[in-house]
């Protein structure tokens, strides 16, 4: 589908373009996230993150939707300011990225030398995109290059209790405990998730998550999904049972518009449902963020590492990345 069909199409769910009337009838606003309390999140996180008081902010109340064909379902459209979302993928492309602690889908096949988690290089974007510091583990892989390892390659790591995507199982047991400083952005947010593992997916425009359903976790509690960079599709789908009716069909499928920002929330019925993620939209992360690495905040930066991200400027523009945070165990 082209952009522009994508842009109008009556079906997809766009909070920026506007509900339909029969968006509306189905998708209600049930409650919000008010400006005081998204404002203490984003400051503990700071704090937490960068030992720093958060620049000023303008932050206003996130609107929080319900569907009613999908119970349990929470749309918070524009939850986290830009600040918060430059130094939320700062935090999970900089520190978690350079963690040998949290796996990559690289890992198996790849010996990575990883940066100092001391000045003045601290993150493997202070790679050159050029530099080769992926050496594969038998001989006949080719190595890869910084820009070949971080553009092209990447496609998921994960936080915390690492979850084992060939067996799609967690272990009883982890070694590696969920980053503080999103933990205290999560739980300030939403006080009934206590996130033990998370599972970042970083898109091109031209990658995809087919459908699928979580059932992994042998915890009942809510995930909370946060949307950083290019504008997604997401596809949420109800039932198991074949359906003849076009209608009945359309009205079992949701197919919402995520932008930079945006969490969802999900609980009960849609915590299991049938989901999946076929569209990243290039070109459609917020300014600021598509220069990313480029803006990196923290009085901490050195300026060699300013140096180091200037060349890899732009990296944002072109990916998507969605992070969620989950609770494993009861």
């Amino acid at each position: 589908m082209k952009r522009s069909e994508l842009d109008n199409d009556p079906y997809v769910v766009d909070f920026c373009r506007g509900l339909s009337e029969g968006q509306k009838e189905s998708l209600r606003p049930a409650g919000s996230i008010d400006a005081s309390s998204i404002t203490t999140a984003c400051q503990a996180f700071w704090q937490e993150a960068l030992g720093e008081e958060m620049p000023p902010t303008s932050i206003q109340d996130a609107d929080i939707y319900e569907h009613s064909d999908f119970p349990g379902l929470q749309i918070i459209p524009q939850l986290l300011p830009l600040s918060a979302q430059i130094l939320f993928v700062s935090q999970v492309m900089h520190t978690n990225l350079a963690n040998p602690s949290h796996k990559t889908n690289l890992a198996t096949d790849y010996d990575l030398t990883y940066p100092s988690s001391n000045p003045p290089y601290r993150s493997l974007f202070t790679h050159g995109p050029t530099n080769t510091h992926a050496v594969p583990k038998t001989p006949a892989t080719l190595p890869l290059n910084m820009s070949q390892y971080l553009s092209r390659k990447l496609r998921w790591l994960t936080l915390g209790t690492q979850y084992d995507w060939p067996t799609r199982s967690y272990p009883r047991t982890s070694a590696t405990p969920f980053p503080a400083p999103l933990s205290r952005l999560v739980t300030s947010l939403f006080p009934h998730i206590r996130p033990e593992s998370g599972v970042c997916l970083l898109y091109g425009s031209k990658d995809l998550m087919p459908v699928h359903r979580d059932v992994s976790e042998q915890c009942q509690r809510a995930l909370a999904s946060f949307s950083f960079g290019c504008d997604g599709i997401f596809v949420l789908a109800r039932g198991d049972e074949d359906v003849e009716d076009e209608e009945e069909k359309r009205k079992r499928v949701l197919v919402i518009r995520v932008r930079s920002g945006d969490c969802v929330h999900l609980d009960g019925e849609a915590r299991w449902a049938w989901h999946a993620m076929p569209r990243t939209i290039a070109g459609t992360a917020p300014k600021g963020l598509a220069e990313w690495p480029v803006g990196t905040q923290g009085e901490g930066v050195t300026e060699a590492e300013r140096r180091a991200y200037e060349k890899w400027k732009g990296y944002m523009g072109s990916k998507r990345l969605n992070v969620s945070c989950r609770q494993v165990w009861d």
